[in-house]
């Protein structure tokens, strides 16, 4: 069921690459994120009240590190990765972004959470190196014009780094749609802080029955489900094994492209899937309990 949940969350965040570049050409990036995840907020908690969850109680020891961890996992993440894409490339990014599932194993085994052992390594280092194949590093440049941006990137993947390796204990102690829910509210009211200037001069655009489609997706389906089923998976996996599962993303953007885009698999991509999945059989079948 954990294995299930980490694959449908990749193939669910696969799907949004497309639904949330119609938003983005349509609102501002902060903007389209502020409400992402105040409406996600609402949505999440009206179904644990509804699902009638057990409450966490409103003190110190929960809210402190709900909103430590929304910020580390959704709202300083999403504002350095939307920054820094601004002033670096596309496949900088895709690159740097990969690194989570490394910056994971080192800092949960530099906490002694984790054992650095040979088939986990060897398992993140063959999906790492999948992503590298299946992407044209011809055209990586990490230059003085792109250092702005490449840091903040890697900083954004290292705070989703530092969540799935601190967060573990916190999420075990309470209810996971709560959290999820907490989580959101929390960065939506950072966000809407951050937004103050945008919110005062937001005008609202013209919304067609792709917005809509496109928004309701990217809500639900790769907000809503995604964070729960995260939180929840965190619960019962390692870190590095829900880090892991990360490499999947360029797999299923290829099968979305293969199956929906009329874009062919070539023998990059296939060499890549390889790597990837070989990694993850590693890690999955490596462990008694995942």
């Amino acid at each position: 069921m954990v294995i299930f949940s980490l694959i449908l969350v990749q193939v669910l965040f696969g799907i949004n690459f497309s639904t949330n570049k119609v938003m983005v050409q349509t609102f501002d990036p902060l903007v389209w994120s502020n409400i992402r995840f105040f409406i996600a907020a609402i949505v999440m908690g009206g179904l644990s009240v509804f699902l009638k969850r057990e409450k966490p109680p409103l003190n110190k020891q929960f809210i402190l590190p709900c909103i430590a961890f929304s910020f580390l996992a959704m709202s300083i993440g999403q504002v350095l990765f939307l920054y820094g894409l601004k002033y670096t490339s596309s496949i900088n990014t895709a690159i740097l972004t990969s690194t989570i599932p490394l910056l994971t194993i080192f800092v949960v085994v530099l906490r002694k959470e984790e054992k650095a052992s040979f088939r986990k390594v060897l398992g993140l280092l063959l999906g790492f190196a999948g992503v590298l194949v299946i992407k044209d590093l011809s055209k990586v440049s990490f230059s003085s014009n792109s250092f702005i941006g490449d840091l903040l990137v890697f900083i954004s993947a290292l705070s989703f780094a530092l969540y799935l390796s601190f967060a573990k204990k916190f999420l075990k102690s309470y209810d996971s749609m709560w959290i999820t829910s907490w989580m959101l509210f929390f960065s939506s009211i950072f966000l809407t802080i951050i937004n103050f200037n945008k919110w005062m001069a937001f005008e609202l655009p013209l919304i067609d029955y792709k917005i809509i489609f496109s928004g309701s997706y990217t809500i639900i389906g790769a907000t809503v489900i995604t964070y729960f089923l995260s939180n929840w998976a965190l619960k019962k996996a390692s870190s590095s094994n829900v880090a892991l599962f990360i490499y999947l993303q360029p797999v299923v953007a290829g099968i979305i492209g293969f199956l929906f885009l009329g874009e062919s698999i070539t023998t990059r991509m296939f060499i890549s899937f390889i790597l990837i999945f070989s990694g993850l059989a590693i890690n999955i079948f490596g462990v008694k309990k995942v």
